[in-house]
């Protein structure tokens, strides 16, 4: 019978104490993040997803790969700011936003959203990114133990988008209200537009083009230029001197444009000149045939409308700096609610390596100290205990009868302690 125990941030805090002896320093400038749709894994410098300081599981060592801590640094990089999201497993996600009122949820789809599911022992949670004209969706997701980073796809008309069929879908976390799905009836021409969230101005129609500046939310556009691309309708529009494109998604559409005023007009035709009359003589000569009437010139075409500058190319991300964490790290600048606690359940989709390398000494029954039933005690026992102290795995009964080093008839940190003494020639 193998056995799963509940742990505090207390006991994982003094564990990462333990395993960790390097101190750290970090310096904090946090930006504002604007929204654009995820397709691809985000950079293991990206400082929402890796950086204990921003990504609470990261600290607490629930981090990627995993859905929780996945779905909480992509909302941080979609708000810019700490977002008021459950510490605890995938499965109490939706409860919990429901019962404190951060944000507003529902059952229809919207970009930006974090969609929930719960099931025995655990749940998932994931972000949808994009809905195209015709309701096709994208979701972006990371699952614990497995892979870092991947895409899933529903219809927004799906009970269950894109979750296993024993799953139970909760329902969408609206982390920005402005961010509506998009329908097929739905129609994107120039006009007025008023930004209903921070988004990207890029230098051409399309994802892949580099992003020039960030348009402030409810702020109002001109938009003369409509086209698409990436599953986007993009509007053309000058923001503070600065032209660019954005996606039409995430702003609602206020009015037409004025009529045309401004449009060039064609110069005024040239006039024939008169007939040269046939001069008067005593004897009537033959007649001088007036010459052919001057043909007008053809109008000059208004000239065309100057086409939006050529794009660049994203330029690559500067690396960031490299950065260290104090050992006496406390938990982000806007903690949640005292009685949260760090994550505690999360979706075990695959069996973790450790864990398969335990498993092989299931059947173990050796010295005391000896966790690996490598016949011998070392560090990396204490390395076993201390990952089972901070619920990451499970242990067998042979080997919690091994874990009790200070003979104290309890598994602790304190036998860690002792082992580390030992193996140190302390003890």
């Amino acid at each position: 019978m193998k056995r799963n125990v509940l742990r505090s941030i207390s006991a994982v805090a003094l564990t990462v104490t333990v395993l960790f002896t390097t101190v750290f320093s970090i310096s904090i400038f946090a930006s504002a993040a604007s929204f654009s749709a995820r397709l691809s894994a985000p950079a293991s410098t990206n400082k929402y997803y890796y950086n204990s300081n921003y990504n609470v599981f990261q600290k607490y060592g629930y981090g990627m790969p995993n859905c929780t801590a996945y779905a909480y640094g992509r909302a941080y990089e979609i708000l810019g700011k700490e977002p008021k999201l459950s510490w605890n497993g995938a499965g109490q996600w939706y409860g919990y936003n429901k019962s404190n009122g951060y944000y507003k949820y529902g059952s229809t789809p919207k970009v930006g959203a974090i969609a929930c599911w719960s099931y025995s022992g655990g749940g998932h949670v994931a972000v949808v990114e994009k809905i195209d004209s015709n309701g096709n969706m994208t979701l972006s997701n990371s699952e614990w133990g497995g892979r870092t980073f991947y895409l899933t796809y529903a219809k927004k008309t799906d009970k269950n988008p894109g979750g296993n069929s024993w799953w139970t879908f909760q329902g969408y976390i609206y982390l920005i209200d402005s961010a509506t799905t998009t329908t097929s009836t739905t129609t994107y021409k120039t006009g007025k537009y008023l930004t209903q969230a921070t988004l990207n101005m890029r230098t051409g129609a399309g994802l892949s083009y580099s992003v020039i500046k960030t348009v402030a939310k409810n702020l109002t556009l001109t938009i003369p230029k409509v086209t698409t691309k990436d599953g986007y309708h993009w509007g053309y529009a000058t923001v503070n001197g600065q032209k660019g494109w954005v996606a039409l998604e995430y702003c609602k559409y206020l009015s037409a444009l004025p009529a045309t005023t401004a449009t060039t007009k064609a110069p005024t035709t040239t006039k024939a000149p008169t007939t040269t009359k046939a001069p008067t003589t005593t004897k009537a000569p033959t007649t001088t045939k007036a010459p052919a009437t001057t043909k007008a010139p053809t109008t000059t075409k208004a000239p065309t409308t100057t086409k939006a500058p050529t794009t660049t190319k994203a330029p690559t991300t500067t690396k960031p700096q490299t950065t260290t964490k104090p050992a006496t790290t406390v938990a982000p600048t806007t903690k949640a609610p005292a009685t949260t606690v760090p994550p505690t359940t999360v979706e075990p989709t695959t069996v973790p390596p450790l864990r398969r390398e335990i498993e092989k000494y299931k059947n173990y029954s050796g010295n005391i100290g000896d966790v690996t039933g490598d016949g011998k005690v070392t560090i990396h026992d204490g390395t076993v205990i201390q990952k089972y102290l901070a619920g990451m795995m499970e242990l067998t009964e042979s080997q919690l009868s091994c874990c009790d080093f200070d003979y104290n008839g309890k598994v602790s940190i304190d036998d860690v302690t002792c082992m580390q003494q030992y193996i140190a020639d302390l003890v």
